[in-house]
């Protein structure tokens, strides 16, 4: 028996909210370094570009890393529905068990 879901990922997850809005962020540190920085010396700027061009190359990292594992994910629960959903519910009482307040 397969069962099919349409649009199990959808175009706005979660994560990549998270990676779009740090991108945002990045990209404001970066408008406030230029205008924070005229009366920075030249290796205080060269140091927060350098750092700024990290961050941007992490968080595209990020984002290429999100996706595939949005894609991977996807493809295991299209290949093992039961197994995947009985994976997840056990994780979760396993959780549940191992946050429980003692008295």
């Amino acid at each position: 028996m397969e069962l099919y879901y349409k649009d199990l990922i959808s175009k706005e997850t979660s994560l990549e909210k998270l990676v779009d809005d740090l991108m945002l962020v990045v990209q404001g540190a970066d408008e406030f370094a230029q205008a924070a920085g005229t009366g920075l010396s030249t290796f205080e700027k060269e140091e927060i570009t350098s750092r700024l061009q990290r961050l941007k190359s992490g968080c595209a990292h990020l984002q290429k890393s999100a996706v595939a594992g949005a894609l991977a994910a996807d493809k295991l629960m299209r290949r093992y529905p039961y197994s995947t959903a009985g994976f997840a519910f056990a994780c979760g009482l396993l959780t549940a068990h191992c946050l429980k307040r003692k008295p």
